[in-house]
């Protein structure tokens, strides 16, 4: 009962976060807060590939393999985190911009 609980929450707290991530990129029109929101729905997609995962909806290991590695497990969360560098560096380019002028 309490996985349940603990996997609503999780898709509870993506929808919370892409929810807050538009609402800054509408506030303020940056490229860096539009990155932010396309990390949030990477976020969120990670979160629904593990319940779909966990409740064998789908089958994530032997989804999208390539030589044997399953891509899904592993490429999701590397975009993930690349989104967030990306985001980062767009966001320290805005302030630095914003700085000089």
């Amino acid at each position: 009962m309490i996985i349940h609980i603990l996997n609503f929450s999780k898709m509870g707290f993506g929808i919370i976060l892409i929810f807050f991530s538009v609402i800054l990129w509408s506030m303020f029109n940056k490229f860096s807060s539009a990155s932010l929101a396309v990390t949030a729905v990477l976020v969120y997609a990670s979160v629904i590939v593990d319940l779909l995962d966990h409740y064998a909806i789908i089958d994530s290991s032997r989804m999208f393999n390539y030589k044997g590695v399953p891509l899904l497990k592993y490429a999701l969360p590397l975009l993930i985190l690349i989104s967030f560098i990306v985001t980062l560096i767009i966001f320290l380019k805005e302030e630095k911009t914003n700085r000089n002028t």
